[in-house]
């Protein structure tokens, strides 16, 4: 198995200081928000005994203890300080309208264009980079978040990254004659969930994901 070969997969080294004040703000948000509001807009659980709703993310469960905000998950030692960020925005703004099955580009979505360069950069080429030579290799990876596969390209996957909102992974090997290429696709119903930052972590985090398990 080649090892990946992108940069990215060391992901968040030292930037968890920068995301605090983030992290207070949406926690403060959180502790104002009636939990009865939470859990009719997202349909997510809440434990009463423990005080904590529970929320499952890419083939794992997290834990949000309310009104702290504090976070954990028994399969995730270190959750990423921008999960938690997500996370917390996500109990603060999502919904659990259906899906509207309209699969647009990261820079479709409200503000996409300005980053999209950086997307393409942390979320889609590392998939090209690696897994356009050896999709079974990405097909390994995608099945431990879960995955759910599709017949689009010559491999392709939705992986519902939190409730409501899937991620459409695509690729296209490389042949002798045409490099290979990727794509990453969001429902156009995301935006309502989500503001479009915390959409383009959910695909550099899915990503990186996707990296790490293919070493595995």
């Amino acid at each position: 198995m080649t090892p990946p070969t992108d940069s990215s997969i060391t992901f968040e080294s030292d930037q968890a200081a920068g995301y605090k004040p983030a992290i207070e703000k949406a926690k403060q948000r959180l502790a104002r928000t009636p939990v009865q509001e939470i859990t009719d807009r997202t349909g997510i659980k809440f434990i009463e005994d423990s005080k904590q709703f529970i929320l499952p993310a890419l083939n794992k469960q997290y834990y949000i203890e309310y009104p702290t905000g504090k976070i954990t998950s028994p399969t995730d030692n270190e959750i990423k300080s921008g999960l938690k960020i997500v996370i917390l925005h996500y109990l603060l703004r999502a919904n659990d309208w259906p899906l509207k099955d309209k699969l647009i580009p990261y820079r479709k979505l409200p503000g996409g264009t300005a980053y999209n360069a950086a997307f393409e950069r942390e979320a889609i080429n590392p998939i090209s980079d690696n897994f356009c030579s050896d999709p079974e290799q990405l097909k390994s990876a995608a099945q431990k978040l879960g995955a759910k596969f599709l017949t689009k390209g010559d491999l392709s996957f939705t992986i519902e990254v939190l409730p409501s909102i899937p991620l459409t992974y695509i690729l296209w090997k490389s042949d002798d004659e045409l490099p290979g290429s990727s794509n990453i696709l969001f429902d156009s119903s995301a935006i309502t969930k989500l503001h479009t930052e915390d959409l383009a972590f959910l695909g550099e985090y899915t990503t990186y994901l996707l990296l790490k398990h293919s070493e595995q």
